[in-house]
């Protein structure tokens, strides 16, 4: 794979563009890193000025610079930065990094200002990064345009990030307890190379082991998901996103509107990636150390080594409640710890040596669970006290870990005396964790990451056998809800189900549409703005005769309104909700959950991006209860799960291929012991 970064950790010289000999200013910083952080090539500070900077001569234009110069590092005030540019692109420059905020995160009038770099950069042929970045680093080459504090060392995670802030404190906290890192991209307001760009890099870079990304603003969600699906076909990849849950809701007209969030959405779209989503910074460090450091576990059984009881317990709890389990140690295994642990100790699991345990009783011991062929993975958790050191335990278990194909972490509290400690494990590749939940958070991690690399669905494949001309004509011309017939056509169009109907404007046109299609019917009130019939007394079902079709149509529409008429479908059939809503980020998502009238109130669904393939629909169902039911519980036969599975491809594609469609609502979807009716048929077209 191409690195479309390449030149920005590889350029054969570096300008800066307002560098500054005031040790107060971030252009000092900049020039001050990239000449003490490593990198070996020419830096050429530029400002009018003149004169000379930390030991370098000072140009007074870029245009003086010599060669060879591949990256420009502009740090000037905003106003500045596209004339800037444009000197850099007349001097051949085909790479910078902007530095300066002002830009887009203030508004209408700082997008302009952007747009502005974008065309000097077209006219040009310029690639930049930013604006309202701290710049790049690459700890192999080595190489340092940012403003941070300090450089981590090397390491095998590479970070990504639209905060600069979240850059420079994880940077710092890596060096400070010993966490090396590959690289580390600060994008900024991304307005020229963006996160997709970013992860394509990382994919590239051979020291990358695992990427860590903070995300903001997704303008192109799609090709985000896209880069992250080649990511992880090779790399574990770790997701905070920020915005998740929107302090508004917009008005929408469908239940999977309702139900589709801004949080659903970046779920589903980690889910196609085949991502790791996380909550907090603290979980997106935890994770990225835990896959950068030890390898994912073959099964979920897991072992607990301590010295103390209360967070071993706790330890136990989160293992658990992350998918895994403390596993039963074996009589065998129990003999040998007995061997080699204190007198007393408890060789169940948690296997507990008390409060007095040496550091080589955690080397003996460990090496013990990691032989046990019913351990799968081991924390370690010490809590100090008087008699070991902490920085013997670290060590001890760092060394009996290091080689093992087993994943280990260790968990040991305390303040600043356990630095030292936390760098000693990271040194032999072991993951510290300050909590046992967070080292049971860490451990699940790798177990996600197991799962995932098992289960990473095939991509979605065309369904031949829908009528896409049909579809166009009936969708053509259209904006706003369609009428229930047009949309009960759209679905038959699409291949799915659905029980003859019309619309009648009178009593005896409902008679008259019954005659074409035979009894039971449902007559269903018509009407603008009427989503949830049930609710406003609208629908009328089992109608056997002429004289009952007449009087639900009396009693049910109101005059100048019309009444769709639906043969009903086989009885005893599960009522499903089937769904798509088109996000603003992540494009068309597609939901599953029971149907009926409850679905916003059970709110058990599952969200997926669309297209999908048959085995990402499965795993939908799979998800929620509905994936029980319709294998049949207590007595219950079971109904047609692939039925479900094949509306749920087919919406998909309808909103994959059609992008005038805004949403669709199955529901219910009746499913029966064979096949599935689509007997209610809500879509939403959008001006497009």
């Amino acid at each position: 794979m191409n690195d479309p970064l390449h030149t920005f950790f590889h350029p054969r010289g570096v300008a800066v563009l307002g560098a500054s000999a005031n040790p107060t200013k971030l252009s000092y910083g900049v020039l001050h890193n990239l000449v003490t952080h490593g990198y070996l090539g020419p830096v050429y500070p530029v400002n009018p000025k003149g004169g000379e900077m930390l030991g370098l001569r000072v140009y007074p234009s870029v245009a003086d610079v010599p060669d060879p110069v591949d990256l420009a590092v502009i740090v000037l005030p905003a106003h500045q930065v596209a004339g800037a540019l444009e000197d850099c692109g007349k001097r051949g420059i085909r790479y910078a990094v902007l530095i300066a905020s002002g830009f887009g995160e203030l508004g209408a009038e700082g997008k302009e200002q952007e747009e502005g770099l974008r065309r000097v950069a077209r006219q040009y042929g310029i690639r930049f990064i930013g604006p309202n970045c701290v710049g790049v680093l690459d700890t192999y080459t080595p190489i340092d345009t940012t403003f941070s504090r300090t450089m981590p060392g090397q390491g095998s995670i590479g970070l990504v990030s639209h905060s600069g802030a979240v850059c420079g404190g994880t940077m710092d906290w890596a060096n400070t307890v010993g966490v090396g890192f590959s690289r580390m991209i600060s994008l900024g307001n991304q307005a020229d190379l963006d996160i997709a760009d970013a992860l394509d890099s990382l994919a590239a870079d051979p020291h990358t082991r695992v990427v860590a990304a903070y995300v903001e603003g997704l303008p192109d969600g799609r090709r985000f998901v896209e880069a992250a699906r080649r990511l992880t076909a090779q790399k574990p990849m770790v997701v905070l996103k920020a915005g998740r849950t929107p302090s508004g809701t917009r008005a929408v007209s469908s239940h999977t509107g309702a139900l589709a969030g801004a949080d659903q959405a970046f779920l589903a779209a980690c889910r196609r990636a085949g991502a790791i989503p996380v909550e907090t910074l603290e979980e997106m460090v935890d994770a990225a150390i835990a896959l950068a450091y030890r390898r994912p576990p073959t099964g979920p059984r897991m072992a607990i080594l301590t010295n103390a009881g209360g967070p071993a317990a706790l330890g136990a709890d989160h293992l658990d409640r992350r998918g895994m389990r403390l596993t039963d140690l074996s009589p065998e295994t129990q003999a040998r710890l007995r061997e080699v642990c204190p007198p007393g100790t408890m060789t169940g699991n948690p296997v507990d040596m008390l409060g007095g345990p040496q550091a080589d009783h955690y080397t003996a011991a460990l090496r013990v669970l990691l032989e046990a062929p019913e351990v799968d993975g081991v924390m370690a958790v010490f809590v100090p006290q008087a008699i070991t050191p902490v920085y013997d335990v670290a060590v001890a278990v760092g060394r009996a870990a290091e080689t093992a194909q087993k994943p280990v972490v260790c968990c040991i509290s305390g303040g600043g005396g356990i630095r030292a400690a936390a760098r000693a494990l990271h040194a032999h590749s072991v993951p510290h964790y300050l909590t046992p939940e967070r080292a049971a958070f860490g451990l699940g991690a790798l177990w996600k990451y197991a799962r995932i690399r098992e289960t990473l669905p095939p991509e979605a494949e065309p369904l031949p056998d829908m009528d896409r001309d049909r579809i166009r004509a009936l969708l053509e011309g259209q904006t706003g809800v369609l009428d229930p017939q047009e949309g009960a056509e759209v679905a038959t169009a699409c291949g799915l189900t659905v029980p003859p109907s019309g619309l009648a404007a009178s009593a005896e046109e409902a008679v008259a549409l019954v005659e074409g299609m035979g009894y039971p019917v449902v007559l269903k009130r018509v009407a603008p703005d009427l989503v949830h019939k049930s609710d406003a007394g609208g629908v009328v079902v089992g109608l056997r005769s002429a004289d009952a079709v007449r009087e639900a149509f009396a009693r049910t529409v109101q005059p100048g309104e019309r009444a769709l008429i639906q043969r009903m479908a086989p009885p005893g059939g599960l009522e499903v909700i089937v769904g798509a809503h088109r996000d603003g980020q992540f494009g068309p998502l597609v939901m599953v959950g029971l149907g009926g009238v409850y679905v916003e109130v059970l709110r058990d669904v599952a969200f997926r991006l669309a297209p999908l393939s048959r085995e990402e629909a499965r795993g939908m169902l799979e998800e929620t209860a509905l994936g029980r039911l319709l294998a049949g519980v207590r007595g219950q036969a079971p109904r047609d799960a692939e039925a479900v599975v094949d509306a749920l491809c087919r919406v998909g594609w309808l909103m994959a291929e059609f992008p005038q469609v805004a949403e669709v609502d199955l529901n219910p979807l009746i499913v029966g012991a064979r096949g599935a009716w689509a007997v209610d048929v809500r879509i939403v077209k959008r001006e497009t």
